[in-house]
């Protein structure tokens, strides 16, 4: 197995976490530190899932207080890190078996739990699409601004100055990962205007989505089904299998679903935000 594979290869049974791993092995640091994988981004300290431990799996919670150690140890402490994050593979069977994390819950830690989509070439249909929907690769000035625009609007607090240098961070990998050939950024428009976007990048087979975002004066006019549809079709012959991973909570899952995305396990994590640290006692 080569270099590039092989801290994602503690994960090969979960597409969602082993593509997540594929990304940061390109974007940051990646590194097995006895039974996690630990990812951090120096350039950019408030990137909660950039810095980060994988788990192996479910944290009880009598592990809190090791786990936290050895978050400190290994990704970092405040200032420089004030938050602290924690993903690991599920189970697939959504409906019989819910995460509990009660404790960690209680702690401050917000659980979100995402299923993991996968579909080969022969799996996807023809879907009813938005035919004022135009689709192509950012390519200008302009449209890399209003990409941020919309993503900034999306966000629960964009003018924090962590919000945006987490945006100017995630233009700059893009770009980066676009210039070396691993994928593009694909935006839908609508007579000019940037109605929607998503980040398609390819390793060894796998085409991994990222950011799927329909902006909200576009919503429910069929813009991400357009745009999934037509980045597929643009990218042909690039994957062997293409991977979405979309919160449970969130309706985008069944859009993907529609066009012919399956269920293939599932993701959760646990993520403590700097305002709650803060406020807890050492």
């Amino acid at each position: 197995m080569n270099d590039e594979r092989r801290f994602a290869a503690h994960f090969t049974d979960n597409l969602g976490l082993f593509t997540d791993l594929l990304l940061l092995q390109e974007t940051g640091i990646v590194d097995a530190e006895g039974d996690y994988v630990v990812a951090r981004t120096p350039d950019v300290p408030d990137y909660f899932f950039g810095n980060l431990l994988f788990l192996r799996q479910r944290p009880t919670d009598s592990d809190i207080e090791r786990i936290e150690h050895d978050f400190a140890r290994l990704v970092g402490t405040p200032p420089r890190i004030a938050h602290r994050t924690f993903v690991w593979p599920e189970t697939p069977e959504a409906p019989d078996n819910p995460v509990s994390v009660d404790a960690w819950v209680r702690q401050g830690y917000d659980l979100t739990t995402c299923r993991v989509l996968a579909a080969q070439p022969h799996d996807l249909r023809d879907v009813a699409i938005n035919p004022r929907v135009e689709v192509r690769r950012l390519k200008s000035r302009r449209d890399w601004n209003d990409w941020s625009r919309m993503h900034l609007a999306d966000l629960a607090d964009p003018s924090a100055l962590s919000t945006r240098r987490y945006m100017a961070y995630l233009q700059a990998t893009w770009q980066c990962l676009i210039e070396r050939g691993l994928g593009d950024c694909w935006g839908a428009f609508i007579e000019g205007e940037l109605a929607g976007s998503l980040g398609l990048f390819f390793f060894e087979g796998l085409g991994r989505f990222q950011s799927v975002i329909t902006a909200q004066r576009h919503r429910n006019q069929r813009v991400c089904k357009t745009l999934v549809s037509e980045a597929i079709g643009l990218t042909a012959g690039r994957a062997e299998k293409l991977v979405m991973v979309a919160d449970e909570a969130h309706y985008a899952g069944a859009i993907y679903e529609s066009i012919g995305f399956r269920p293939h396990g599932r993701v959760a994590s646990l993520c403590q935000e700097p305002d709650f640290r803060a406020a807890r006692p050492a």
